[in-house]
């Protein structure tokens, strides 16, 4: 396809453009009494939608220029909210901002370019580390404040701090689809890992980039598997059972074993030798084993006691082409990411309580602190629950934004007992604007807190009005203590907004050349 070229200011005026329309879009939304969105799916009744991402991903411009902008906020978005779990309007505010400085900065001198792109790295840095003078740790009472701030829903947030007491503030919550219409919560027998899919074909999520499987079976292998024959046996065994959901988890899996498996999943189609389209039939995640040499053992017992699975081991002298489903455990379900695997409602065995006993004796007898932590970091997988949280409605168009709202408050106060929380309301980025010499910073941070006093319909307030911890209430109009108020920000959020917001603004005003392709003729 032919391709067509725009140089200098001209481009990257074109794609910004594309970055003011889609934020224009999302503005609204931003602050405790921001409006919402009302979007056209096809083939579904309109959503309505105050998340910011959800509203970029609706979004599709005609002009491709403009498109690149959107791509570009967009996937800012998508990081705050993937990483930090809220944030999406504030980055979307703030980057629109920094970019409209760092333009007007350039506007008439291109040479200074360079210029601009080392003020906004060094000026990232000083606002973060003057935001971390503002920020504090997080105690079990401002949970729940912080998941009221994030869903602007005090019942999603009530059982959302219910759970997360309940499974501890390192423990995992899920948010999944319940039979029953409402919300509940409880807290089940799983463990989570640091190792994620080995393929990305096994992705049978693709909005979320996960996995996910029902009611898997776990396939539990003390060595690699790179052959196609040594896991012909298991997968003809569960074909048979009629649950083709199988979680494997191994040193390694390679070569035409790794092929064969994702031949078989129903993510993939191919074509035969009869020149037939065909998709694979089977559900499946592909984990490397996290640790290696005797640590690597000990985590495969445990999980065998978690699940009920026997290792396929070869020091046993078992073979693996010999493995059918005697050997292998279950779960309720299994979460996989690019990073982790969770497995949920584990089908424990008999072992598990033993396994427990054992963990614990030997922390009592250990004198090696690293030891002790390795133990304790074993038991907390084996004994920690993981909160499920379910979200039953009548049609999936209440449900997506329902359990959306969930996941971002979940994520969201993760995120604060994780880093720390700031004022929110904008007032710790307004507090820094003030002693911020930078023009492109100084009148970029005070963006988000005038978007908010627009949302609420009011006049521009007094700047004396906002100080380090003193913002505004915007549901009472009454000036408050933003910590005593419950109106805080996890400074995760904020650091990724601000993080993204420049990485997009450096990226654009060093683009100099511009290519798209060219608009198909008009039939």
């Amino acid at each position: 396809m032919a391709k067509e070229i725009t140089l200098g200011h001209e481009g990257r005026l074109k794609i910004k453009a594309g970055i003011d329309k889609a934020a224009d879009a999302v503005r609204p939304t931003l602050g405790a009494v921001g409006m919402a969105a009302m979007i056209d799916w096809e083939g579904l009744d309109p959503v309505v939608s105050d998340d910011g991402v959800t509203i970029l991903k609706s979004l599709d411009f005609k002009d491709k220029y403009e498109n690149m902008g959107l791509k570009m906020l967009r996937k800012a978005a998508v990081r705050t909210s993937t990483e930090g779990g809220d944030g999406t309007a504030t980055t979307t505010v703030l980057t629109q901002a920094i970019v409209n400085e760092a333009f007007k900065e350039i506007a008439e001198d291109s040479s200074r370019i360079q210029e601009v792109k080392t003020r906004l790295e060094n000026g990232l840095k000083e606002v973060l580390v003057e935001l971390s003078k503002q920020k504090r740790d997080v105690s079990m009472e401002d949970i729940e404040k912080i998941a009221t701030i994030s869903s602007l829903d005090p019942e999603v947030a009530k059982l959302i701090s219910e759970v997360i007491k309940e499974v501890g503030v390192n423990g995992v919550v899920t948010v999944e689809r319940g039979s029953k219409i409402g919300y509940t919560a409880e807290v089940v027998k799983g463990a989570r890992f640091d190792r994620g899919i080995i393929s990305p074909y096994f992705i049978n999520n693709p909005e979320t980039e996960q996995c996910v499987l029902e009611n898997p079976f776990i396939f539990l292998v003390d060595r690699k598997i790179s052959i196609n024959e040594q896991i012909k046996s298991v997968m003809e065994s569960i074909g048979k059972a009629g649950n083709k959901s199988i979680l494997i988890i191994a040193d390694d899996v390679d070569g035409l074993a790794l092929a064969s498996l994702i031949k078989s999943n129903k993510t993939v189609a191919y074509v035969n030798a009869q020149g037939q389209q065909v998709q694979g039939t089977y559900d499946i995640a592909c984990v490397k084993n996290p640790y290696t040499a005797s640590r690597s053992k000990d985590f495969l017992a445990d999980m065998a006691a978690l699940t009920g699975a026997t290792v396929v081991s070869e020091e046993a002298g078992m073979r693996l082409d010999n493995t059918t489903i005697k050997e292998l455990g279950q779960a309720e379900k299994v979460v996989v990411t690019k990073d982790t695997c969770t497995i949920i409602g584990g089908k424990s065995s008999e072992a598990l309580k033993d396994r427990i006993s054992a963990i614990k004796a030997k922390i009592d007898g250990t004198t090696s602190d690293y030891e002790k932590g390795m133990l304790e970091e074993r038991l907390a997988c084996l004994e920690g629950g993981i909160g499920v949280i379910r979200v039953g409605t009548y049609t999936d168009t209440d449900f997506h934004p329902k359990k959306l709202k969930f996941d971002n408050a979940v994520n969201a106060t993760q995120a604060a007992l994780q880093e720390g929380i700031l004022p929110g309301g904008g007032v710790a980025l307004f507090d820094v604007a003030k002693r911020t010499e930078d023009s492109i910073f100084r009148n970029a941070l005070t963006t988000p807190i005038q978007q908010m006093i627009k949302n609420a319909g009011m006049k521009e307030l007094m700047a004396e009005a906002f100080s380090k911890d003193t913002g505004f209430d915007f549901k009472t109009k009454q000036g408050v203590n933003m910590f005593d108020a419950g109106i805080i920000d996890p400074f995760k959020v904020t650091r990724l907004a601000l993080e993204s917001a420049v990485a997009i603004a450096s990226s654009l005003i060093t683009c100099e050349t511009i290519i798209v392709n060219e608009p198909e003729p008009a039939k």
